[in-house]
Protein backbone atom coordinates (compact mmCIF):
# COMPACT_ATOMS: atom_id res chain seq x y z
CA UNK A 1 0.00 0.00 0.00
CA UNK A 2 1.68 3.56 -0.70
CA UNK A 3 2.20 6.04 1.78
CA UNK A 4 1.91 3.17 4.88
CA UNK A 5 1.13 4.04 8.03
CA UNK A 6 0.67 1.55 9.66
CA UNK A 7 1.53 -2.29 9.31
CA UNK A 8 0.87 -5.21 10.43
CA UNK A 9 1.78 -8.43 9.77
CA UNK A 10 1.24 -12.15 10.82
CA UNK A 11 0.51 -11.05 14.04
CA UNK A 12 -0.68 -13.38 16.76
CA UNK A 13 -1.38 -13.38 20.25
CA UNK A 14 -1.44 -15.17 22.86
CA UNK A 15 -3.36 -15.02 26.65
CA UNK A 16 -1.39 -18.07 28.49
CA UNK A 17 -1.78 -21.09 26.34
CA UNK A 18 -5.17 -18.92 24.50
CA UNK A 19 -4.50 -17.71 21.07
CA UNK A 20 -6.46 -14.78 20.78
CA UNK A 21 -5.04 -13.11 17.54
CA UNK A 22 -4.15 -15.56 15.09
CA UNK A 23 -1.79 -14.37 12.20
CA UNK A 24 -3.50 -11.04 11.39
CA UNK A 25 -2.06 -9.15 8.47
CA UNK A 26 -3.13 -5.70 7.30
CA UNK A 27 -2.02 -1.84 6.08
CA UNK A 28 -3.19 0.94 6.63
CA UNK A 29 -2.52 4.02 4.43
CA UNK A 30 -1.99 7.98 5.95
CA UNK A 31 -5.09 9.63 6.59
CA UNK A 32 -7.37 6.46 6.11
CA UNK A 33 -9.83 5.64 8.93
CA UNK A 34 -9.71 1.88 9.44
CA UNK A 35 -12.30 -0.23 11.11
CA UNK A 36 -12.01 -3.34 12.70
CA UNK A 37 -15.25 -5.29 13.59
CA UNK A 38 -16.67 -8.80 14.75
CA UNK A 39 -18.44 -9.97 17.62
CA UNK A 40 -16.83 -9.51 21.17
CA UNK A 41 -13.55 -11.77 21.61
CA UNK A 42 -13.33 -11.77 18.07
CA UNK A 43 -9.65 -10.06 18.86
CA UNK A 44 -9.85 -6.36 17.43
CA UNK A 45 -9.72 -4.45 20.96
CA UNK A 46 -6.44 -7.17 21.42
CA UNK A 47 -4.94 -5.90 18.20
CA UNK A 48 -5.18 -2.01 19.28
CA UNK A 49 -3.53 -2.98 22.69
CA UNK A 50 -1.03 -4.93 21.40
CA UNK A 51 -0.17 -2.07 18.90
CA UNK A 52 0.52 0.12 22.14
CA UNK A 53 2.42 -2.23 23.96
CA UNK A 54 -0.22 -3.59 26.63
CA UNK A 55 -0.05 -7.07 25.39
CA UNK A 56 3.38 -8.67 25.87
CA UNK A 57 3.03 -12.21 24.36
CA UNK A 58 2.97 -11.33 21.10
CA UNK A 59 4.87 -12.61 17.47
CA UNK A 60 4.94 -10.90 14.41
CA UNK A 61 6.15 -7.11 12.89
CA UNK A 62 4.25 -4.14 14.07
CA UNK A 63 5.24 -0.53 12.58
CA UNK A 64 4.10 2.66 12.81
CA UNK A 65 5.72 5.91 10.31
CA UNK A 66 8.00 3.20 9.88
CA UNK A 67 8.82 2.20 13.83
CA UNK A 68 8.98 -1.10 14.48
CA UNK A 69 6.87 -1.12 17.88
CA UNK A 70 9.47 -4.18 18.86
CA UNK A 71 12.67 -2.46 20.37
CA UNK A 72 11.50 1.11 20.41
CA UNK A 73 11.57 2.64 23.51
CA UNK A 74 8.15 3.43 24.47
CA UNK A 75 8.33 7.20 24.75
CA UNK A 76 9.85 7.65 21.38
CA UNK A 77 6.47 5.24 19.97
CA UNK A 78 4.02 7.14 21.79
CA UNK A 79 5.40 10.05 20.17
CA UNK A 80 3.73 7.98 16.41
CA UNK A 81 0.69 6.44 18.21
CA UNK A 82 -2.17 7.48 20.75
CA UNK A 83 -5.24 5.97 22.11
CA UNK A 84 -8.72 6.17 22.92
CA UNK A 85 -10.17 4.03 25.25
CA UNK A 86 -13.63 2.81 25.22
CA UNK A 87 -14.44 4.48 28.84
CA UNK A 88 -13.68 7.72 29.21
CA UNK A 89 -14.33 7.84 33.06
CA UNK A 90 -11.85 5.16 33.72
CA UNK A 91 -8.82 6.62 31.52
CA UNK A 92 -9.07 9.71 33.60
CA UNK A 93 -7.84 9.95 37.01
CA UNK A 94 -10.32 11.16 39.93
CA UNK A 95 -8.28 13.40 41.37
CA UNK A 96 -6.40 15.18 38.10
CA UNK A 97 -7.95 18.29 37.24
CA UNK A 98 -8.68 17.87 33.50
CA UNK A 99 -6.21 20.74 32.78
CA UNK A 100 -3.50 18.56 34.40
CA UNK A 101 -4.79 15.34 32.96
CA UNK A 102 -4.04 16.64 29.17
CA UNK A 103 -0.99 18.60 30.31
CA UNK A 104 0.38 15.27 31.68
CA UNK A 105 1.73 13.71 28.17
CA UNK A 106 3.22 16.93 27.22
CA UNK A 107 4.78 17.47 30.73
CA UNK A 108 6.64 13.77 30.70
CA UNK A 109 7.70 14.36 26.99
CA UNK A 110 9.24 17.93 28.29
CA UNK A 111 7.44 19.76 25.73
CA UNK A 112 7.47 23.54 25.81
CA UNK A 113 4.21 25.82 26.20
CA UNK A 114 2.37 23.20 27.88
CA UNK A 115 -0.41 25.84 29.22
CA UNK A 116 -1.09 27.40 26.25
CA UNK A 117 -1.39 23.97 24.21
CA UNK A 118 -3.55 22.63 26.69
CA UNK A 119 -5.85 25.66 26.42
CA UNK A 120 -5.59 24.96 22.49
CA UNK A 121 -6.64 21.37 22.79
CA UNK A 122 -9.38 22.26 24.73
CA UNK A 123 -10.69 24.52 22.13
CA UNK A 124 -10.26 21.93 19.34
CA UNK A 125 -12.49 19.43 21.38
CA UNK A 126 -15.00 21.86 21.84
CA UNK A 127 -14.59 23.27 25.20
CA UNK A 128 -13.93 26.37 27.71
CA UNK A 129 -10.95 26.57 29.02
CA UNK A 130 -12.50 26.65 32.20
CA UNK A 131 -12.76 23.02 31.78
CA UNK A 132 -8.93 22.78 32.44
CA UNK A 133 -9.97 23.51 36.14
CA UNK A 134 -12.52 20.76 36.89
CA UNK A 135 -12.61 17.43 37.92
CA UNK A 136 -13.72 14.30 35.72
CA UNK A 137 -16.55 13.79 37.83
CA UNK A 138 -17.94 17.22 37.35
CA UNK A 139 -17.96 16.60 33.51
CA UNK A 140 -20.70 14.33 30.91
CA UNK A 141 -19.65 11.26 29.34
CA UNK A 142 -19.43 13.10 26.04
CA UNK A 143 -17.52 15.99 27.67
CA UNK A 144 -15.31 13.57 29.31
CA UNK A 145 -14.54 11.47 25.96
CA UNK A 146 -13.67 15.30 24.56
CA UNK A 147 -11.12 14.77 27.21
CA UNK A 148 -9.51 11.46 26.40
CA UNK A 149 -9.22 12.79 22.29
CA UNK A 150 -7.13 15.91 23.56
CA UNK A 151 -5.11 13.83 25.93
CA UNK A 152 -4.36 11.63 22.91
CA UNK A 153 -3.88 13.91 20.48
CA UNK A 154 -1.37 16.11 22.85
CA UNK A 155 1.90 14.71 21.72
CA UNK A 156 0.81 15.49 17.82
CA UNK A 157 0.94 11.37 16.68
CA UNK A 158 -0.48 10.81 13.40
CA UNK A 159 -2.15 7.30 14.22
CA UNK A 160 -5.06 7.67 16.70
CA UNK A 161 -6.40 3.69 17.91
CA UNK A 162 -10.26 3.92 19.36
CA UNK A 163 -11.60 1.16 20.85
CA UNK A 164 -15.54 1.69 21.11
CA UNK A 165 -15.00 5.43 21.37
CA UNK A 166 -19.03 6.28 21.39
CA UNK A 167 -19.64 2.41 23.36
CA UNK A 168 -20.25 3.91 26.65
CA UNK A 169 -22.01 7.26 25.63
CA UNK A 170 -25.80 7.98 25.46
CA UNK A 171 -27.44 7.96 22.00
CA UNK A 172 -27.87 11.06 21.53
CA UNK A 173 -24.05 11.98 22.28
CA UNK A 174 -22.73 9.17 20.64
CA UNK A 175 -23.35 11.39 16.93
CA UNK A 176 -21.44 14.21 18.78
CA UNK A 177 -18.23 12.31 19.12
CA UNK A 178 -18.09 10.57 15.90
CA UNK A 179 -18.63 14.02 13.97
CA UNK A 180 -15.94 15.26 16.17
CA UNK A 181 -13.31 12.85 14.84
CA UNK A 182 -14.13 13.22 11.47
CA UNK A 183 -13.79 16.95 11.73
CA UNK A 184 -10.15 16.12 13.62
CA UNK A 185 -8.94 13.62 11.28
CA UNK A 186 -10.07 16.49 7.87
CA UNK A 187 -8.29 19.44 9.67
CA UNK A 188 -5.22 16.97 11.43
CA UNK A 189 -4.71 15.22 9.09
CA UNK A 190 -4.90 11.82 11.32
CA UNK A 191 -4.85 7.94 10.53
CA UNK A 192 -7.81 6.30 12.42
CA UNK A 193 -7.91 2.80 13.53
CA UNK A 194 -11.30 2.39 14.82
CA UNK A 195 -12.92 -1.29 16.77
CA UNK A 196 -16.55 -1.41 17.60
CA UNK A 197 -18.91 -3.77 17.03
CA UNK A 198 -21.67 -1.26 15.76
CA UNK A 199 -20.84 -1.53 12.15
CA UNK A 200 -23.25 1.64 11.58
CA UNK A 201 -20.64 3.45 13.47
CA UNK A 202 -17.54 1.64 11.21
CA UNK A 203 -19.85 2.59 7.68
CA UNK A 204 -20.11 6.43 9.15
CA UNK A 205 -16.33 6.90 10.00
CA UNK A 206 -14.19 4.47 8.20
CA UNK A 207 -13.02 4.71 4.29
CA UNK A 208 -12.26 0.49 4.74
CA UNK A 209 -13.02 -2.32 7.63
CA UNK A 210 -11.69 -5.37 8.51
CA UNK A 211 -14.05 -8.34 9.92
CA UNK A 212 -12.87 -10.20 12.64
CA UNK A 213 -13.92 -14.10 14.01
CA UNK A 214 -12.46 -16.29 16.38
CA UNK A 215 -9.18 -14.54 16.32
CA UNK A 216 -8.99 -14.28 12.60
CA UNK A 217 -9.33 -11.81 9.76
CA UNK A 218 -12.34 -13.02 7.77
CA UNK A 219 -12.94 -10.43 5.11
CA UNK A 220 -11.46 -6.63 4.09
CA UNK A 221 -14.04 -4.48 2.53
CA UNK A 222 -14.41 -0.84 1.49
CA UNK A 223 -17.22 1.48 2.57
CA UNK A 224 -18.86 1.26 -1.04
CA UNK A 225 -18.50 -2.61 -0.83
CA UNK A 226 -20.27 -2.89 2.55
CA UNK A 227 -22.98 -0.42 2.01
CA UNK A 228 -23.76 -2.00 -1.42
CA UNK A 229 -23.26 -5.50 0.31
CA UNK A 230 -20.46 -6.78 -2.22
CA UNK A 231 -19.75 -9.68 0.67
CA UNK A 232 -17.71 -12.48 -0.45
CA UNK A 233 -17.91 -14.83 2.77
CA UNK A 234 -20.36 -16.43 4.11
CA UNK A 235 -20.13 -15.31 7.86
CA UNK A 236 -19.76 -11.88 6.76
CA UNK A 237 -23.12 -12.16 5.03
CA UNK A 238 -24.62 -13.59 8.02
CA UNK A 239 -22.94 -10.54 10.50
CA UNK A 240 -23.74 -7.45 8.20
CA UNK A 241 -27.46 -8.99 7.64
CA UNK A 242 -27.76 -9.23 11.34
CA UNK A 243 -26.36 -5.49 12.06
CA UNK A 244 -28.13 -2.26 11.21
CA UNK A 245 -27.06 0.25 8.98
Amino acid sequence: MTDTILGVEHLSVRFGASTVVDDVSFAVARGESFGLVGESGSGKSTILRTIMGLSPDWSGTIAVNGVPARGTPRREFSTQVQMVFQDPYASLHPRHLIGNAIAEPMRIHRMDNVEARTLELLALIGLGEDFAYRYPHELSGGQRQRVAIARALALSPKLLLLDEPTSALDVSIQAEILNLLNRLRAEMGLTFVIVSHNLAVISYCCDRLMLMQNARHVETLSRAQLRNRELDQDYTKAFVAASTL
